[in-house]
């Protein structure tokens, strides 16, 4: 098989970007650039994995060929894509999946924020409401459509803020909902809530996933793995996960 060199072809310049400067380097070096003249990257003539030319207008005696053609995606001397080749798309996390790491990183964010530019006071979590506060600005580096969801438990004297996050998939949103752990608050009482909570966006029809975060900076849980493993479950239509990070 003849290579790009061999075969009876001029050379293809282009950018990094998979602009076409030109087919025919070789008839018409001036036409050469050594940067886009369209976005401005540094151009190629050569795969930069073996070093094989690009092959260009083919060269039929008595014809110049018109305009551009596409610049290929891989090199046909070695296979290496070329840096502007479409990648695939990677396939999509499942929500729990990605919320899963996601969450369990949760307490680095917590502690970098405690050391602020100049004087300015360090952000402390020391409640459930600073707490949803850092997952309302972090969900959304991980998600596209991140929606709060406010409402007033039984079990808590306020409004509280879970989120939304809704799939490309139409008839399934996953619910984040946070506790914190603190003097007073038991393994049984979570228990409880949990249930309150499964129950309430089991009445949501598009929702299938209840994703729990229970924070707890004191280490006052016992057996944080047991716990997890407890109260995950799909008692019905809603699955819940639970998350214990501290």
């Amino acid at each position: 098989m003849d290579t790009p060199d061999e075969a009876p072809h001029d050379v293809m310049q282009v950018c990094r970007n998979g602009h076409v400067i030109t087919e025919l380097l070789h008839t018409y070096p001036e036409r050469g650039l050594s940067h886009c003249d369209r976005c401005g990257a540094e151009t190629l003539q050569r795969c930069p994995t073996c070093g094989g030319a690009l092959p260009g207008a083919s060269l039929v005696a008595g014809l110049v060929p018109v305009g551009h053609s596409r610049p290929p995606q891989c090199c046909s001397v070695c296979g290496a894509a070329f840096p502007w080749a479409e990648r695939p798309a990677a396939a999509a996390l499942e929500p729990g999946a990605v919320l899963d790491g996601c969450l369990r990183r949760l307490p680095r964010v917590v502690r970098q924020l405690r050391t602020r530019h100049g004087s300015r006071p360090p952000f402390r979590v020391e409640d459930v409401h600073d707490l949803e506060d850092v997952l309302r600005a972090v969900l959304p580096l991980f998600f596209d459509q991140v929606r709060p969801e406010s409402r007033t438990p039984s079990y808590a004297a306020n409004t509280r803020t879970d989120f939304l996050i809704v799939s490309e998939t139409p008839s399934a949103m996953t619910a984040v909902s946070a506790k914190y752990v603190m003097a007073g608050l038991g393994e049984c009482d979570l228990a409880r809530q949990w249930d309150e909570d499964v129950g309430y966006y089991g009445r949501l029809s598009r929702c299938r996933l209840v994703v729990g975060l229970v924070y707890d900076p004191q280490g006052r849980l016992h057996d944080p793995r047991g716990l997890e493993a407890t109260w995950s479950r799909r008692p019905g239509p809603v699955e819940l996960r639970c998350v214990i990070s501290s």
